[in-house]
């Protein structure tokens, strides 16, 4: 009995696992996607479905770039559609894999970049959303410039010199990803403020995080997950009961969590 029971659960694993790799979306070798204008969302630069609408945006999907050291590899630019890039690899930018220039309604999803000079670049671009991507190796992973009212949430960065740097930038939400194995895992600068950062993990970088201005670093009694913080929790909440100081300005993590989010 008990063999059979081994074997129906090999078999079903088996199963499980080649239905994974048959359901897998393969990509598609593809040169640079330039995108200068709304009028420009055409199955010739890329977009694979989808009318531009927030309920039925334009979609850029399975594609894999290498851009050969050129500048980018996706390239959007003064656009107000809604488009979702999804399931996009880029690599080998010399300026950044993915670039966002007075864009607005992108959400970039489930992509992986890797080997750029940055990974994503916003300029100046308002109510754009990262989700669940994977940002490694790139000199830097995600860098925003004058850039509003965005969102990064559950993204993987690691190995990148500094992971998400903005500068300028304001009311941006930072919530539930990781930052592992960076110089820098967050850095707010030329006055970035009301940005808020909470949910996340920082694991193993030199520093953790760094800001110049106001910033929020907890919401509603939950902070982020710092390697380093060695705090004690009296309550056994898993909160830890005093701050994390993020800068000598006075930036702190009022609830820092003692378990990865």
């Amino acid at each position: 009995m008990r063999t059979g029971v081994r074997a129906a659960c090999a078999l079903a694993l088996l199963w499980a696992i080649g239905l994974a790799v048959w359901c897998a979306p393969e990509l598609t070798d593809c040169g640079p996607i330039v995108i200068k204008g709304d009028y420009q969302f055409t199955v010739e630069n890329g977009v694979r479905s989808g009318s531009g609408t927030a309920t039925d945006p334009y979609v850029i999907e399975g594609w894999r770039i290498d851009a050969g050291c050129g500048d980018h590899g996706i390239r959007i630019e003064k656009t107000t559609r809604f488009v979702e890039i999804r399931n996009v690899e880029v690599s080998g930018a010399a300026k950044s894999g993915i670039f966002l220039s007075y864009a607005r309604n992108v959400t970039i999803r489930a992509c992986k970049l890797s080997a750029n000079w940055v990974g994503i670049v916003l300029n100046f671009s308002r109510f754009n959303r990262l989700d669940a991507c994977t940002v490694t190796t790139n000199t830097d992973g995600v860098h925003f410039y004058f850039s509003h009212d965005n969102q990064v949430l559950n993204c993987t960065f690691a190995r990148n010199d500094t992971a998400l740097w903005l500068d300028a930038s304001n009311g941006n939400e930072v919530i539930g990803n990781t930052f592992s194995e960076s110089y820098m895992g967050v850095f707010l600068d030329l006055g970035s403020t009301k940005n808020v950062v909470y949910r996340n993990a920082f694991l193993q970088n030199v520093y953790n995080a760094h800001c110049t201005s106001a910033n929020t670093w907890d919401y509603k009694g939950t902070g982020n997950y710092w390697f380093d913080y060695h705090g004690i929790d009296a309550n056994g909440d898993k909160i830890g009961d005093a701050p994390y100081t993020i800068c000598s300005s006075g930036s702190q993590d009022s609830f820092p969590l003692l378990t990865k989010p």
